[in-house]
């Protein structure tokens, strides 16, 4: 029976430890919030949500690095993700625990080669920075060391007193962090008591008789059901980070919870936010305890953009197929508990078992129609899951018949349909595979199981958009730079060297952004050495006409249309030493502006915006550039340089054309003639006509070319394939076709879809 007490008050303890964090966090009172949380997880320790809130609340809101290093150790026991190395790192050398910090540093810097997504490039800059600055330290410290070794011994002899000892690196090692923490309280709870306040409590259990175990599991069901809020009010939505929430989105994951059961179609149309919506599903689930085991499949192409997603919106930290641990051990990766992977990956003979033999909580699958056909090893994969709930993702789930529908539904609700001739025999029109025979009983069936929120419904009216690209002759010294690295990348592509594709393409796209962040990386090829003598002569001859550039064409019109234009303005350009280029251009212009970039804390970040929106006309931003923030203030965007991915260019126009935003937009493309910049753009505007499309289209479209190569490796393999002017316009021409082909594949699809479909699955 006193367990039985015991256990009562437990729950009832832990219910109103949450409200109070809860409403604290709604305050942002987070000195308040966090002791909350850490008398939570003394009394549930397995809770990894609340070690992350505690990590990312120390860390971000309260700067107690000491305290973020001992939750972000948690957390590195639980999963390795590689941001961990860096942001303990980071800690360490702001608590002056420098031996730590290099440690750390030099762990992410080691894990992190070979890294294509973007917030690691950026990450691994700033790391390289702490890591110079810890040596410096270190150094220093162990000439204090030696000098206060000297002195004391001199000290000592004089006093006849025994020398002073010196550290070896193991203690040094294993001393706690300099920076004076507070003692940490423990949270050794034994729940025997209640509140002497809560005076009703403690006469009901007085008078309440716990020997009838019946009576006993009933009360305990009740206290478990109001422990987390009803499905009528979200868990979630207070934790989420920089995610505009809208109603359907909202209502569609009620619905998942209460009507579907973990097991549906989300078939939103393009730009509607699919992936937020899977999201809060995740987050929803994940906080009321219900999973714990999550597979996520995607196209290749997709995995670093929902890792990103998942990190920055949701603080969810996911391993995925990009990141090197997973290479350096593929068997230990398929044990994590939270997994991207790329579904080309996962489906392949080297690893196809070891995906199926693990159980999974939730598996979810993005861009479906990649199972339309169950022939084929993706559909096999997924159907040999073991998963208790399943979400599939797709803005157009039937591409060609309504057998893809039924493919889908099996994977959904296995035995739903008898065999494929009987759904055929019931459901599909004789003679026309596309289209019903008994409407009304199939949408009876879709209706259990898929969602489809349409852009009429949620009454999304953006604005129209104009984009203009800006072609810009180079000087010759500008000319001779371009061409020089172009050749070298040409000659090395291939080459089985100490220069891997990924630094080749590196420079490529620096070149295409300003020789000052070219320069940066050929010095530290340059440093890093084991190059062949001819290669050095090379690289030391790019360097050299770098730093005879001191102004460039594009900065010179830039200055020209900032100054024609009256209206707010965001620059977007890739790299931070193209911006403080362009930041010195304008400054000697005595133009106003403020930044907006990766390496700058939350609070300097709103700050940036503040002034953005309040004061100055002009801001400069990096790839970050104010994700999920509102900035619809502004209407007028400048890429400076541009991506190669059509989808990171997307996403930088969605960050001022979104719902919200009452004003034409107008785009301005920055593109330096002959460049690879220049002939993306010719294929992407001329042939698809993409900056008319609509938010989150190019991804369709891409995904209708049938190939696993990212958009970036099919640009590389042309430009290095290309020896001359005549063959680089027919590769051109011909991925051009390919992408109208896509295009018109996209177009039919998404017909067959409405038809299908219509508006009779909407939340």
């Amino acid at each position: 029976m006193r367990k039985f007490v015991d256990h009562w008050a437990r729950q009832k303890m832990l219910r109103q430890l949450y409200a109070q964090a809860n409403k604290a966090f709604k305050q942002k009172s987070y000195k308040t919030e966090a002791p909350l949380l850490e008398k939570i997880l003394e009394l549930e320790p397995d809770r990894s949500d609340i070690i992350q809130r505690l990590g990312s609340l120390y860390y971000n809101e309260l700067g107690d690095f000491g305290k973020a290093a001992v939750y972000f150790e948690k957390m590195r026991k639980m999963s390795h993700p590689l941001e961990l190395f860096f942001h303990l790192g980071y800690c360490y050398y702001q608590c002056k625990n420098f031996l730590k910090a290099r440690e750390n540093l030099e762990k992410y810097l080691k894990k992190i080669q070979g890294q294509k997504d973007r917030q690691a490039r950026e990450l691994s800059k700033r790391a390289e920075g702490l890591l110079e600055s810890c040596k410096e330290q270190l150094i220093r410290e162990k000439e204090r060391k030696l000098q206060l070794k000297e002195e004391r011994g001199k000290e000592a002899a004089t006093k006849k007193m025994p020398p002073v000892q010196e550290v070896s690196s193991e203690q040094e090692k294993a001393t706690p962090l300099t920076q004076p923490a507070k003692e940490e309280r423990e949270w050794r709870i034994k729940i025997t008591y209640l509140p002497p306040e809560d005076k009703a409590t403690i006469e009901l259990l007085k008078n309440s008789s716990y020997d009838n175990l019946a009576n006993y599991q009933l009360r305990l069901q009740y206290h478990h059901l109001t422990l987390f809020k009803g499905y009528d009010e979200l868990v979630c939505l207070n934790q989420l980070h920089n995610v505009e929430k809208f109603w359907y989105q909202i209502e569609t994951v009620k619905k998942v919870l209460k009507q579907f059961r973990g097991r549906v179609l989300l078939c939103d149309e393009v730009g509607l936010g699919k992936t937020i919506e899977a999201g809060m599903l995740i987050k929803e689930y994940l906080l009321r305890g219900m999973i714990k085991k999550i597979l996520i499949l995607t196209p290749t192409s997709l995995v670093s953009q929902w890792r990103e997603e998942l990190l920055t919106k949701f603080d969810l930290y996911f391993a995925t197929t990009d990141d090197p641990a997973f290479k350096q051990s593929p068997a230990e990766f398929w044990k994590k508990d939270q997994i991207i992977a790329s579904l080309n990956i996962a489906k392949s003979r080297h690893h196809f078992q070891s995906v199926i033999d693990k159980e999974y909580d939730l598996v979810v699958v993005d861009e479906v129609h990649h199972l339309k056909n169950r022939q084929t090893l993706n559909w096999k994969l997924v159907d040999s899951l073991k998963k208790r709930f399943i979400f599939l993702l797709s803005a157009t789930p039937v591409q060609n018949n309504l057998v893809e529908l039924y493919n889908l539904l099996t994977l959904l609700k296995p035995g739903i349909f008898k065999t494929e001739s009987h759904f055929k025999k019931e459901h599909v029109r004789r003679g026309n595979s596309r289209l019903p025979s008994n409407r009304e009983k199939l949408q009876g069936l879709l209706r259990e199981v898929m969602i489809r929120n349409k852009r009429s419904l949620v009454d999304v009216r953006l604005p129209k958009r104009f984009a203009q690209t800006i072609l810009i002759e180079p000087s010759e010294l500008e000319k001779g730079v371009y061409e020089r690295v172009s050749n070298f990348v040409r000659e090395n592509y291939h080459k089985d060297g100490n220069m891997n594709k990924f630094t080749l393409n590196l420079l490529l796209m620096e070149a295409g952004s300003s020789p000052f962040a070219l320069k940066e990386s050929l010095n530290k090829l340059l440093d890093r050495g084991n190059m062949d003598m001819s290669s050095v002569l090379k690289l030391k001859e790019i360097i050299s006409l770098t730093q005879e550039v001191s102004t460039l064409e594009k900065g010179k019109r830039l200055l020209e249309l900032v100054k024609k234009t009256g209206d707010k303005k965001i620059v977007f350009a890739r790299y931070y030493k193209t911006l403080a280029y362009i930041a010195s251009l304008l400054e000697r212009e005595g133009i106003p502006f403020t930044q907006f970039r990766g390496d700058l804390t939350n609070l300097e970040k709103d700050k940036a915006l503040t002034q953005f929106r309040d004061g100055v006309d002009l801001l400069l931003s990096s790839e970050s550039g104010g994700e999920g923030r509102n900035i619809q203030f502004c209407n007028t965007m400048i890429n400076y340089d541009l991506p190669w991915n059509p989808m990171l260019i997307e996403q930088r126009i969605g960050r001022i054309h979104r719902i919200g935003q009452t004003r034409d937009i107008f785009i301005f493309n920055l593109s330096v003639k002959d460049t690879i910049e220049d002939y993306i753009l010719r294929v992407l505007d001329q042939k698809i006509n993409m900056f008319q499309l609509v938010i989150g289209e190019i991804e369709s479209i891409l995904g209708n070319m049938e190939t696993e190569e990212d958009f970036e490796g099919i640009i590389m393999d042309i430009w290095v394939k290309s020896s001359n002017r005549q063959e680089l316009e027919e590769h051109f021409d011909d991925l051009g076709e390919r992408l109208l082909e896509a295009k018109r594949s996209y177009e039919k699809t998404k017909e067959l879809d409405e038809t299908l479909f219509g508006d009779d699955y909407e939340v």
